[in-house]
């Protein structure tokens, strides 16, 4: 024998009564069956918001009762093209009539009490297994409707009731004798001793199944529903999620306590204890697998998975019990839960110190109000003697609980977790773990569930990892950074099991957003006017809002505006990769916060272009540094348009026809004065003297500029190249009088004793510097390790490919901190 339990969402239209009864029908051909059904989907919470509306004295509820009455009456049509059943037609008159008593007494008294709640609640039931029994029936299925109030046996609750399994089982038996016509059971309704009724709780339809496979003997029990079973966690809120083939009972109880809604809480332990498998089927999909719930799971992927699954339950109050007079004062607990218990609040999660000094509870939202007022009461002498502190709430929290049998006795498994919520700057508010070591459940801020479920589903379950990047900027080293993204992602996926994603991108005036990532080849057409999310300010404020895991925020821009919120952006747990030189470069107390910020954020900040385009030195300089050398002196030539000059100069020519060469080469910048002046090539030494520990401003930076003093007014850029010409016999002079000497002019940056300075200075021809080829960069580190032959970096220090082929290594040293 088999227990069927159709969930409302497998019931909630003509068509789909039609398709539950072919299943029903083909089940017969091979097994035994009792049936169970919950009410169609979303009658249940259209039955309380009605009695609501009544209690309030709403005449309004009338049309809401009228609509209910109408869609049940609408399917009932439909099934039945010719006129349903004269039995059929009476029974659902008297139902109906019943329940518009029933509501019209509650809008009368102004009071909806427990009772008269399960009452209401209890009519949807009552009208699916009537309705699905007739259909049956007319399908030439022997079928009766039968009331859970004559087979389950509860206390005298009348909203989540407690089932007395003895005298249940007593009258199963007696109801559902074998060989009779099929049983279509409404689940969730239960009756006391004395007959009245009372609900199993929300989602009770599941335990009812259980309670009759358990007292039938049955072989399995089949709960139908609109998903493909347990997944590793609610595929809603984690895309990534993947359905789970087997689990064990007492996962699958760990699972459904902590906010998984497949199964009631208490619909395990009936099966359970009489060793009955579940098998969770999803209607709408009948040939997908489904989940197989029972006691050894033998599966050899399952038996190795640490962690089973994920949940949440998304809205929690925290209501905490704190004192020093606590503190070893035996019965503190147990007047606690007496007296919520008393009051039947229920707990969802408890947390205790140590010290005994304070005991965290999370409970229903709903009941929190209540859970304080009683608890300030029953505690009142300890309050008013300052023994214990007011009562607190916390609200707007989640739990999230990590569910898995073989968590326990593996080491690692709660370092994993929090550091993975601490990379992503996820604050865990409170934490329990059982002895059992299979379910770690924290207290997290509500607008952080989806965040965390994602960050710990990715750590835990899949080999492949994700970063979420948000561009500012769409330049050219933006564009070059997107290609090269677009050309090596498919091999990072398969290479390294990283999957960058382009989630966000936002210039000046518009902006691009995808969580599963922008089409990298047509990004140009994902872009859309900004509206809201006004300025950088703006953008910040729409990545937090989105709150993806694994953010990274890319500067590709040359904006001072953007550098400044760079500590925001740490401050915000979101780590930094840039090419704008503005923040490390900025003012000392913006460089100052920088730093700041990445030392008391989880997040990391990194700026390799900022001084070398594609080579690296800042990791160079900070692996010197880090491994104890002392750094003597740094010199070399940072700007590539400088050096391909200079390194023309070399090979012939005048300074004024090489500047126009490197203009119309696209070295330049549209006016080369801003090349000239040396500016860029300041705040690179700048950033190096910095990080070499030196406080150092911008205006500390001796810095020669080439603009020939006579050419710095107001002109155009053709007048100015025009002009050139007057400085050219002085570098001929200067490249000849070098020669003489053996040597060769440059122009170089030199960071000696705090002190920065830049300008034309010789150079021996057996410097690395007078080596230099094209638009070549060069750094040369004299330390005490590299004393005799100091440590030169070399290569190409400038362009749109190597600048974002920089950027692109620093996202990847990111990723690997993140993931």
């Amino acid at each position: 024998m088999k227990i069927y339990k159709f969930g409302g969402a497998s019931l909630c239209s003509a068509d789909r009564i039609r398709k539950v009864s072919q299943s029903i029908a083909n089940a017969l051909q091979n097994d035994g069956l009792v049936v169970v059904v919950s009410a169609l989907k979303g009658v249940t919470d259209r039955l309380l918001d009605t009695a609501r509306r009544a209690s309030k004295g709403d005449a309004g509820y009338r049309t809401l009762s009228g609509e209910l009455e109408g869609f049940h009456l609408g399917i009932v049509d439909e099934l039945f093209s010719a006129a349903p059943s004269r039995e059929l037609s009476e029974a659902m008159r008297r139902e109906l009539d019943e329940l518009h008593d029933i509501l019209h007494g509650i809008f009368l008294l102004r009071e909806l009490s427990d009772r008269s709640s399960a009452m209401v609640q209890s009519f949807g039931e009552r009208f699916s297994a009537l309705i699905v029994s007739s259909w049956l029936n007319s399908c030439g299925i022997a079928a009766q409707r039968v009331d859970g109030r004559e087979l389950i046996v509860t206390d005298g609750a009348s909203l989540d009731a407690r089932v007395d399994t003895a005298m249940t089982k007593e009258k199963i038996n007696a109801r559902l004798p074998h060989g009779g016509p099929l049983a279509v059971v409404t689940g969730f309704i239960a009756a006391s001793p004395d007959g009245l009724l009372t609900t199993l709780g929300r989602g009770g339809s599941d335990y009812t199944a259980t309670l009759l496979a358990a007292s039938l003997g049955a072989d399995e029990v089949w709960i139908w529903t609109d998903v493909d079973g347990f997944f590793s966690a609610d595929p809603k809120r984690v895309p990534d999620a993947c359905p789970l083939p087997y689990i064990s009972y007492t996962e699958a109880m760990e699972l459904s306590h902590a906010g998984a809604r497949i199964l009631h809480p208490l619909a395990v332990q009936p099966a359970m204890k009489a060793g009955i498998p579940l098998v969770i089927k999803n209607a709408f999909n009948p040939a997908a697998p489904g989940t197989r719930v029972e006691g050894e799971v033998k599966d050899d992927e399952a038996r190795r998975r640490q962690v089973t699954g994920l949940t949440s339950i998304n809205q929690v109050a925290l209501l905490n019990l704190s004192g020093s007079g606590m503190v070893g004062v035996p019965g503190i607990a147990s007047r606690l839960f007496t007296c919520l218990a008393r009051h039947r609040i229920n707990i969802i999660f408890i947390s205790q110190a140590s010290s005994e000094q304070s005991i965290s509870l999370a409970i229903s939202p709903s009941q929190a109000a209540g859970a304080r007022s009683v608890l300030q009461e029953e505690f009142r002498s300890e309050i008013t003697a300052r023994q214990i502190d007011s009562i607190s709430v916390r609200r707007n929290l989640c739990m999230i609980a990590v569910v898995g049998n073989n968590m326990s006795g593996h080491p690692g498994v709660s370092a994993k977790l929090f550091e993975t919520l601490g990379k992503n700057g996820i604050n865990v508010i409170a934490v329990a773990q059982g002895a059992n070591e299979m379910n770690i459940s924290t207290v997290v801020e509500s607008h952080n569930e989806d965040k965390a479920l994602n960050c710990i589903h990715e750590s835990f379950f899949l080999s492949r990892r994700k970063v979420h990047l948000f561009l500012a900027g769409t330049g050219t080293i933006a564009k070059s950074l997107i290609g090269q993204i677009g050309a090596h992602r498919m091999t990072l996926r398969d290479a390294q099991n990283l999957d960058v994603v382009v989630a966000g991108m936002a210039n000046t005036r518009s902006i691009a957003y995808a969580e599963e990532g922008i089409d990298l080849e047509h990004w140009q057409d994902a872009m859309r006017p900004r509206e809201g999310f006004e300025g950088i300010g703006g953008y910040l404020d729409f990545i937090r809002e989105k709150n993806l895991h694994n953010t990274i925020f890319v500067d590709c821009t040359a904006s001072a505006d953007v550098a400044a919120l760079y500590p925001e952006l740490l401050n915000s747990s979101i780590s930094v990769a840039t090419a704008n030189k503005l923040g490390m470069a900025g003012s000392w107390p913006l460089y100052s916060s920088i730093r700041e910020a990445e030392r008391e954020s989880t997040a990391r900040f990194l700026y390799e272009t900022n001084v070398g385009a594609g080579l690296p030195i800042i990791n160079t300089l900070n692996d010197l540094k880090n491994s104890g050398d002392r750094i003597r002196s740094i010199e070399g030539v940072l700007s590539g348009t400088l050096s391909f000059i200079f390194n023309e100069l070399r090979s012939g020519g005048r300074f004024s026809d090489i500047v126009r060469k490197a203009k119309e080469a696209g070295y330049t910048e549209p006016d080369p004065r801003d090349d000239l002046s040396g500016a860029d090539f300041a705040r690179k030494f700048l950033i190096l003297g910095r990080e070499l520990g030196f406080e150092l401003e911008y205006s500390d930076v001796v810095c020669e500029s080439l603009v020939p003093e006579g050419l710095r007014g107001e002109m155009s850029t053709d007048e100015f190249l025009q002009r050139l010409g007057e400085v050219d016999g002085g570098y001929a002079e200067a490249m000849e009088k070098a020669s003489l000497e053996g040597m060769t002019i440059s122009y170089t940056g030199e960071i000696r004793d705090g002190k920065a300075t830049i300008g034309v200075r010789q150079v021996p021809l057996t410097s690395p510097i007078a080596g230099l080829n094209g638009s070549e960069n060069m750094v040369v580190f004299t330390t005490d390790r590299y004393l005799e032959t100091p440590l030169v970096v070399k290569g190409p220090g400038a362009g749109g490919e190597v600048t974002a082929g920089g950027v692109f290594a620093d996202i990847l040293r990111l990723a690997g901190y993140l993931v």
